[in-house]
């Protein structure tokens, strides 16, 4: 806990994330597009997105103070053998941490100020019927998230949990927001999987009968 209340790139006080909303680009001091990952995990993709795009800026979203430490420092390291647009080292300003639960996205951004967000094997709460309620893909979410996300922006989601994934795609398909891109229930041996590019879930259930489910949303106009 108090790695994290110390660290630069990690934003614990409530008031001070929420005061951001509309001033993103001020915190990153540029006009960048914005990416979110909620529930960065070991923060392992949070991290290679970070060095591979430095033409972008990133946000996750965690609630466990191992995470967040552990995914901002992956991400600094990864900054490190990163070059900025310009030429040169990136500097602190490509990223930043955010405790907060990540139904409250309403509350951290504005209309239309993410370009890509990615939400990969959330917790299902799929033991008993009354945990479903705790899901994070739920309708009044998928709204939040449509109206936080840019015209032509991108969602990126990703679960183990069959029923998790068919529920969340037809509360998604009821509710004709998004553009259903991509839908697949076995993503590893699928065209668009992409081995170089997989969270520590991923890497650690690799080459056994796990079925990773996948689903790609489009904001169209």
């Amino acid at each position: 806990m108090e790695k994290v209340d110390n660290d630069p790139d990690i934003l614990t006080d409530i008031q001070e994330i929420y005061s951001y909303k509309w001033k993103w680009s001020e915190y990153f001091w540029n006009e960048n597009p914005l990416v979110l990952e909620i529930g960065t995990g070991m923060g392992n993709f949070f991290g290679k997105l970070v060095s591979e795009h430095p033409d972008k800026n990133f946000i996750g979203i965690e609630i466990r103070y191992k995470r967040l430490f552990q995914t901002a420092e992956k991400a600094r390291r990864a900054m490190q053998f990163a070059l900025s647009p310009l030429g040169g080292k990136l500097d602190r300003g490509s990223f930043v941490m955010i405790k907060d639960f990540g139904q409250n996205i309403d509350q951290i951004f504005s209309e239309g100020e993410i370009s890509e967000s990615y939400i990969f094997f959330p917790d299902p709460w799929g033991k008993k019927e009354r945990q479903r309620k705790h899901r994070i893909m739920q309708e009044l979410f998928l709204e939040k998230l449509y109206n936080i996300t840019k015209k032509w922006g991108k969602v990126f989601f990703k679960t183990d949990h069959r029923e998790y994934f068919d529920t969340s795609f037809e509360i998604i398909k009821t509710q004709w927001l998004w553009k259903i891109e991509q839908k697949i229930h076995d993503y590893q041996n699928s065209e668009v999987f992409d081995m170089w590019n997989i969270t520590e879930f991923e890497g650690f259930y690799r080459g056994e009968k796990t079925e990773i489910n996948y689903m790609e949303l489009v904001k169209s106009p």
